[in-house]
């Protein structure tokens, strides 16, 4: 069940991240002050060649926030996934590796989410960690 909670969580940082932040912020622009909405117009217009493809600093941070939207998708499935398995199959070696590579992920994105982001990002995923975390040790008391 805990698993399953986790995927709902992070599901929901999923759509926040991508609407609120991402998209959200695209539209309107980073509302925090004139010199932001400066920097955020320049990111705009300021082109160079990366990879052979003309693009801006605002199509590259844009292009990041979303492909980060999509990476999460694999642990939203696998957390849903491994909420769904029999406490015999959560036992098993590959299947614990999955799981814990998830739970190191997200406190690997807890931590960048505090360091980069503020307390909320860096609290959500970590909730998310140690939820997995109390999930995978639930599942070897079989």
């Amino acid at each position: 069940m805990l698993y399953r909670i986790c995927a709902g969580l992070l599901l929901l940082a999923t759509l926040g991240h991508t609407f609120g932040g991402m998209l959200g912020t695209a539209r309107r622009g980073p509302q925090a002050g004139r010199e932001a909405e400066r920097v955020f117009t320049e990111m705009k217009s300021v082109h160079f060649k990366w990879q052979g493809t003309d693009t801006t600093w605002f199509g590259f941070w844009l292009g990041l926030g979303l492909c980060t939207t999509a990476a999460w998708i694999v642990p939203i499935v696998a957390l849903w996934v491994l909420g769904g398995f029999d406490a015999l199959i959560l036992h098993t070696a590959p299947i614990r590796v999955i799981a814990w590579s998830i739970c190191a992920s997200m406190a690997l994105t807890s931590w960048l989410g505090f360091k980069y982001f503020g307390p909320r990002p860096g609290a959500g995923f970590g909730l998310v960690a140690v939820l997995t975390a109390i999930a995978n040790v639930f599942a070897t008391r079989i």
